[in-house]
């Protein structure tokens, strides 16, 4: 675990040193090619936009992979971080670049999840248009996990939801985890308010200080945590269990469908549009030019392949999914049209 935990610290203390020392990007040219091009013979510094704080699971993936990426190109990547609106003002002022800017943005689904309920549902007003970005390569592949304090069991969970509703820390009301949880309790006639709290370690204070009910984060958010005893993994959004390393051992969390599912869960209902797709892409203008993005796919895969990478993936338990230019973008609108009729069922529209 010490060396788990150490791999991930090295990855950010690394990666917060490069990005130190880096300068802005071109983001107004209109020549397009020509400023891609010379970015290439220059070896400059290509910032990666992060639409959230430093320590989280987005925040210390796109920091591993500049590191990485530093080691199999010519250029130097630094990640910048540009909070607010859970995602949506980084998009905000992405969508304003020119096309021909080299600056990178880490496009995370929840972002385009609450984009289309936006403007489908007007849940929330959306000053941008996703078709404005383009995912290029799928860096960051996540399970949805549901933890509660421990000795509570996902059977309590399921009756307090139905008895009076629950509450949960994780995000923002009709974040993807709001959307995983929310739409499998409508299918047991429950309920969950979404109570919300800055960053993952105001999230886990919320459950372990009894203010919420459960938390619904990443695999990476919680090792820590349920290793040392302090929060519980009830369930997981997936197909298969999830194993966890616990104080006394592993411990196990069932899953919403097949061979893995949990006991607690009616075995006649469907609840695999709860498994929504997580996490996120490294993504350019729409527009850019079609040499740049053939060069950041290679850049991706050639990040992918590295064990720097790749296995400090499986050590934080997230996925290895790897999708590139349109097989990103057809992943995005596929995990868009889950997200809807997710949303559907909780608001009780179908």
């Amino acid at each position: 675990m010490r060396k788990r935990l150490s791999a991930l610290a090295l990855a950010v203390v690394t990666a917060l040193s490069l990005a130190a020392c880096g300068g802005q990007t071109g983001g107004t040219s209109t020549s397009g090619s020509s400023d891609t091009q010379a970015a290439a013979s220059s070896g400059q510094t290509i910032k990666i936009v992060c639409p959230y704080g430093v320590g989280g699971t987005a925040d210390a993936i796109a920091r591993k992979y500049a590191v990485v990426a530093n080691k199999h190109s010519d250029y130097n990547f630094i990640v910048e971080n540009m909070t607010g609106g859970d995602g949506f003002q980084a998009a905000n002022w992405y969508t304003d670049q020119d096309p021909s800017t080299t600056d990178l943005l880490v496009y995370g689904f929840g972002v385009a999840y609450r984009h289309d309920l936006g403007k489908t549902y007007q849940t929330e007003v959306v000053d941008f248009d996703r078709n404005d970005i383009y995912p290029v390569a799928d860096i960051d592949d996540r399970t949805w996990m549901v933890y509660a304090k421990a000795g509570t069991t996902l059977a309590d969970v399921l009756e307090k939801a139905k008895n009076g509703g629950i509450k949960m820390s994780g995000g923002n009301p009709l974040s993807d985890p709001h959307l995983a949880l929310g739409s499998l309790l409508a299918l047991e006639g429950g309920t969950v308010m979404t109570v919300p709290y800055d960053g993952g370690a105001a999230q886990k204070k919320g459950l372990t200080d009894g203010e919420v009910d459960v938390f619904v984060g990443t695999t990476q958010a919680a090792i820590e945590d349920v290793e040392a005893g302090t929060i519980v993994p009830i369930l997981a959004f997936a197909e298969n269990t999830m194993t966890f390393k616990g104080p006394d051992g592993d411990i196990v969390a069932p899953g919403v469908g097949g061979e893995g599912m949990a006991p607690e869960l009616d075995p006649s209902k469907d609840y695999s549009g709860s498994i929504l797709p997580g996490g996120g892409f490294i993504a350019v203008r729409t527009g850019a030019d079609q040499a740049w993005i053939d060069e950041i796919i290679e850049i991706s895969k050639a990040v992918w392949a590295d064990p720097e990478y790749s296995d400090w993936i499986s050590e934080i338990m997230l996925n290895r999914n790897e999708l590139y230019g349109e097989d990103a973008k057809a992943f995005e609108e596929e995990g868009c049209a889950k997200a809807l009729a997710a949303f559907k069922l909780l608001s009780g529209q179908q």
